[in-house]
């Protein structure tokens, strides 16, 4: 990577505080940590709670997978636990962010051309429907958990 690549401080909040959580999904996804994906699913509950935040993890692991599957070579992306370089972005990482901000903005033209350069021009509808599925969830402003409080441990006798 050169100092010449695009920094996280550019991304709009949203994007920049997934892009942590994609890192580590793609981390575990691609063998280099089998066990980051908890990472993942830790930092976006700090991040959004635990509703949002485990809805919103599980996604993005089923988008990236999804992505993974029909793209014919590994993403580049920074190790998302080298501290010196998670604030630039590869240039995969970067058409990643901005093919996750054309689906949020609902800009269809512009997220096929993405998703073609990504895909390599296999693009299937399992990643077309993950990625309009993250997409979706990172513009909902609060997702309820299903239980109102968390569990407690009473004593039985």
């Amino acid at each position: 990577m050169s100092a010449g690549f695009p920094n996280v401080t550019t991304l709009d909040p949203v994007n920049a505080a997934m892009l942590p959580i994609l890192r580590y999904h793609l981390t575990a996804l691609q063998g280099n940590d089998p066990l980051a994906w908890r990472h993942a699913f830790s930092v976006s509950v700090e991040c959004w709670g635990e509703g949002r935040g485990l809805a919103l993890a599980h996604r993005a692991q089923v988008f990236l997978s999804a992505l993974l599957a029909c793209r014919p070579v590994p993403l580049d992306i920074t190790d998302p636990f080298n501290l010196d370089r998670r604030a630039f972005l590869t240039d995969d990482e970067q058409l990643l962010m901005h093919l996750i901000s054309a689906m949020r903005k609902e800009d269809a033209p512009c997220a096929r051309d993405i998703l073609s350069l990504l895909s390599g021009g296999h693009v299937t509808a399992a990643v077309v429907q993950a990625g309009l599925s993250l997409a979706l969830l990172m513009e909902t402003p609060q997702i309820k958990i299903r239980r109102p409080a968390p569990p407690t441990l009473r004593a039985v006798s």
